[in-house]
């Protein structure tokens, strides 16, 4: 997706002003959001479409805490690559593309379906071409062709980006996820993130999953934020498990510091993740809001979010899962089947 604005947000207060300095100003004034990603110590990377980039940016400079730091970054694209089914491999070999194509991330999230980045609109050329060498795109045979296809940018956020407001937000599915790891470290060049990506690879020659992953930059794309979950995949099976088969800390501390030497992780365990699946998220305003609002309402803690192509996906503690299942069905409406979905993907 181009034509569009990124604005990279950060604070040292310890208070969570997710809900009250970032989603309800941009709800209140309808400004959508096509990308937004947080991690528990207040930092953000939002996304909008370029014409409402500079309002974003302004309303959250006037509710920015002491201290706080905001950067606007215009001409930004989104470019993302689906399915991945949770295999750190497809990740992995995502970030290793950029990395080789010389892309300063301003953001990277995963959703169930999708690993999303945001770039420079002048990146995405290089960014797919390198795609290319990595990836097979059975709809297309070559970088050329793919580009060929592509509406104008204007064209497509007309066709993505509206402005309605339903009563009660619809969404697909609301499938919770239990028994992960939380894992976070900070990196201080994106240089590093290649380091990352092979890690990512050699944990899913374990038979490892990662259901979420959130990169944030600090400004000027400095000091990485990394923050992912992992559980165990059953072998020839789509579900996942983390406690049948063991804990699996020691694996992934041993694979980190092989990779990357001079980082330091930090693991919270258990957690659990909650994947809300679209239809509308990024087609309209206020549904990141109404959701963290939700939680707050519930006194639940939120770790991590990522909000992405149609999917939002947070990670909180897992004690808190039950409380936010009932909350979250009472404020969006799913399908009577997707309520009884198993605890476990």
């Amino acid at each position: 997706m181009e034509g569009g604005a990124c604005v990279v947000s950060s604070s040292p207060s310890a208070d969570n002003r997710l809900s009250l300095a970032v989603c309800a100003p941009l709800a209140r004034n309808r400004i959508n959001l096509t990308f937004l990603t947080h991690v528990a110590g207040d930092r953000e990377v939002l996304c909008t479409a370029s014409d409402t980039g500079e309002a974003a940016y302004t309303l959250l400079q006037s509710h920015a805490g002491p201290g706080g730091t905001l950067e606007l970054q215009p001409g930004a694209s989104i470019l993302a690559v689906y399915p991945h089914d949770k295999h750190p491999e497809v990740i992995g070999t995502f970030i290793r593309s950029l990395a080789r194509a010389r892309v300063v991330l301003h953001g990277l999230a995963t959703s169930p379906s999708a690993i999303a980045v945001v770039l420079s609109s002048a990146r995405v050329k290089a960014a797919v071409r390198q795609l290319f060498e990595h990836f097979h795109f059975p709809g297309f045979a070559s970088p050329e062709e793919f580009f060929g296809a592509q509406a104008p940018p204007k064209e497509y956020l007309e066709k993505v980006v509206a402005t309605y407001q339903e009563k009660v937000i619809k969404v697909y599915c609301i499938i919770p996820q239990s028994d992960l790891d939380l894992w976070g470290m900070s990196i201080a060049s994106a240089d590093i993130l290649a380091g990352f990506a092979e890690a990512l690879m050699e944990m899913g020659q374990l038979g490892l999953a990662v259901p979420f992953l959130t990169a944030l930059p600090g400004l000027g794309g400095r000091e990485f934020i990394l923050s992912f979950s992992t559980a165990r995949r059953q072998p020839g099976s789509h579900r996942l498990e983390a406690c049948a088969t063991g804990d699996h800390g020691g694996e992934i501390r041993r694979i980190l510091k092989q990779r990357l030497p001079d980082m330091r992780p930090m693991r919270l365990t258990p957690v659990a993740g909650i994947f809300l699946h679209g239809p509308h998220f990024g087609d309209r305003y206020g549904i990141a809001h109404t959701l963290v609002a939700a939680l707050e309402q519930a006194h639940i803690s939120l770790l991590a979010l990522s909000c992405t192509i149609s999917s939002i996906s947070l990670i909180i503690r897992q004690h808190e899962l039950a409380a936010a299942q009932v909350i979250l069905g009472k404020t969006f409406a799913a399908p009577v089947e997707c309520a009884a979905a198993p605890s476990r993907a």
